[in-house]
């Protein structure tokens, strides 16, 4: 079987990158467009910093976003196993 690459160029922080993957170019050109947002957010929040030190931030704060998402996303399941009365979903 033959594994197809997509091949986008996004510009994140005034560099271009070239984003090889899986994920079909609308996926990853969603992705880019929402990380260059939340990289051009923190930009503005702290101007006096270098963009590596802008681009940890943001990347703490992403990985902030997404823990509480899986957080919320356990105890959303849980409440439907309780209410299905099934077995918790590992």
């Amino acid at each position: 079987m033959r594994y197809e690459q997509s091949r986008v160029q996004v510009e994140l922080l005034g560099e271009t990158f070239t984003i090889k993957g899986a994920d079909s170019i609308e996926e990853v050109e969603t992705t880019a467009v929402y990380l260059s947002e939340k990289l051009n957010q923190m930009k503005e929040r702290f101007p006096m910093l270098n963009p590596k030190g802008q681009a940890i931030l943001t990347a703490l704060e992403l990985t902030e976003e997404l823990l509480r998402l899986r957080k919320d996303y356990e105890a959303m399941t849980a409440l439907l196993d309780r209410a299905d009365g099934e077995k918790p979903r590992m």
